[in-house]
C-alpha cells in the first residue's frame, strides 16, 4: 500500500524558476523538483550550504503535481544595482555591496511569474528516506524557516494544510481534490474556484493507477546548490485512471 503526503501551494505570486538565459528569468506554470525540495528543506530547517542534508533529501522523495485553472501569466521589469565583478572583494551584505557608488553597475531584468495560482502536491518517500512523512507533516505545519513559491517576495497565500493517506495514487488524488476544494469553499465560497483543476497531472517515478500518455524532460533536478546547477530528468504527464477508495486518511 503507498502512502502520500499531500499538501496545497497557493499565493498571490509564484514564480517555478526555469533555464534563465540573459535578462530573462522565465518560469514554469508548474513547481518543479528543486523548488519542492527547497520547501521542504526550508520547513526542516537544513541550511542551503548543507550539501549532505540536501542530497539526502535529492535522493528519496518522488513528487506528483495537479495544477489548478486559476493562475495567469505576468512579467515585471526589473532594475537592479549591482558592484562591478571583483576576484578578491567579498560582499557578506547588500549593505556592503552599496557602499561604494563607483562601482555600481546598474542590471535590467524581466522576471515571470503566475498570479492566483494553485497547486496540489503529493510526496512519496523511497526506501532508505532521511524523514518520514509524519516528520516532513510535522515540518510543513511548523517551518524552521519562512516558506515562499519559488522566490522570497512570493509568501503563501493560505496554510499548506498537509495530510497523510494511504492508497492507490489515482484514488488518494482524485480524493485530495474533492477534500480541499470543499475546505476552500468551507473557508470562503469565493476561494471555490481555486479548485478547478487541469485534467492533467505530472509526477515521476511509478505509482499505482498513474499511466503516462507523455514524457516530458525537464532540467530541475538539482546537483549543487553551491554552483546552481541542474540536471535533468523525465516527468511523466497523463491522467487520472479507475477509481479505488482510500483506505485511510490523518
Amino acid at each position: 500500500m503507498n502512502r502520500y503526503l499531500i499538501f496545497q501551494l497557493q499565493g498571490a505570486m509564484a514564480s517555478w524558476g526555469e533555464i534563465a538565459v540573459g535578462e530573462v528569468r522565465h518560469t514554469r506554470a508548474l513547481p518543479g523538483r528543486s523548488a519542492l525540495l527547497g520547501l521542504l528543506a526550508a520547513a526542516l530547517g537544513i541550511r542551503r550550504d548543507d550539501d549532505a542534508a540536501l542530497n539526502m533529501l535529492n535522493q528519496h522523495y518522488q513528487f506528483i503535481v495537479c495544477a489548478g485553472k486559476s493562475a495567469v501569466w505576468a512579467r515585471d521589469y526589473h532594475t537592479v544595482q549591482v558592484p562591478r565583478e571583483a576576484r578578491k572583494v567579498r560582499y557578506f551584505t547588500r549593505k556592503d555591496e552599496l557602499r561604494d557608488k563607483l562601482v555600481l553597475e546598474t542590471t535590467l531584468s524581466r522576471r515571470d511569474y503566475y498570479t492566483d495560482g494553485y497547486w496540489l502536491v503529493a510526496v512519496a518517500a523511497t526506501p532508505g528516506a532521511p524523514y518520514t512523512l509524519e516528520a516532513l507533516q510535522a515540518a510543513l505545519l511548523a517551518p524552521v524557516f519562512p516558506l515562499c513559491l519559488g522566490r522570497k517576495s512570493h509568501p503563501l497565500g493560505l496554510p499548506l494544510w498537509p495530510q497523510l493517506c494511504e492508497g492507490e495514487a489515482a484514488s488518494v488524488l482524485r480524493e485530495a481534490l474533492v477534500r480541499y476544494g470543499a475546505a476552500l469553499g468551507e473557508l470562503c465560497p469565493a476561494l471555490k474556484q481555486l479548485a478547478q483543476f487541469h485534467p492533467q497531472i505530472w509526477w515521476e517515478g511509478d505509482h499505482d493507477g498513474l499511466k503516462a500518455d507523455e514524457l516530458q524532460t525537464w532540467r530541475d533536478q538539482p546537483q549543487s546548490r553551491r554552483r546552481w546547477d541542474f540536471d535533468t530528468r523525465t516527468v511523466k504527464q497523463g491522467r487520472l485512471t479507475q477509481e479505488a477508495p482510500c483506505t485511510s486518511q490523518k
